[in-house]
């Protein structure tokens, strides 16, 4: 998915980039956004429609860290291991989160998992899933037939 946002009405929204069977919606869009993937460490993606359509850099605020160097040595890490392309500097954190997301850790178990020690920090790490969404709608639907607010 892309997430567009109109230059224009600010309004924003996500856009699939593929169809239920798994075709290119916009196969123009995705040979642009391959090459420009290709040549970059990974990060923030913009790019305009119109004029030059190449990527805006997108730099560190003055009094924000640089990490630009941290991600080009890690792609490179993960480059020599033959590891998958799309993996960056925030993968590994991020992803065992969201993988203890989906299988449904306690919000304590998440915390011995990651040493963390306050569960602030929980919505930054878990990325919320299609597989989480479902799991809550199953638990939630399960609760309603039991109290007998459903119908079998």
């Amino acid at each position: 998915m892309v997430r567009i946002i109109d230059e224009k009405t600010r309004q924003k929204g996500w856009i699939s980039l593929f169809d239920d069977a798994g075709a290119p919606v916009y196969p123009e869009l995705m040979a642009e956004l391959d090459a420009i993937k290709r040549d970059r460490v990974g990060g923030l993606m913009l790019c305009r429609d119109w004029g030059e359509r190449g990527p805006w850099p997108t730099w560190p605020k003055p009094d924000q860290p640089d990490f630009t160097h941290v991600s080009r040595k890690v792609k490179e890490v993960i480059r020599a291991a033959g590891l998958r392309d799309e993996l960056s500097f925030t993968s590994v954190r991020h992803g065992g989160f969201t993988e203890g997301g989906d299988a449904e850790l306690t919000d304590r178990e998440m915390l011995a998992q990651g040493r963390h020690t306050t569960v602030k920090v929980l919505p930054k790490y878990t990325k919320r899933t299609t597989r989480q969404i479902v799991n809550g709608a199953k638990k939630r639907r399960a609760a309603r037939t039991k109290e007998g607010h459903l119908s079998e």
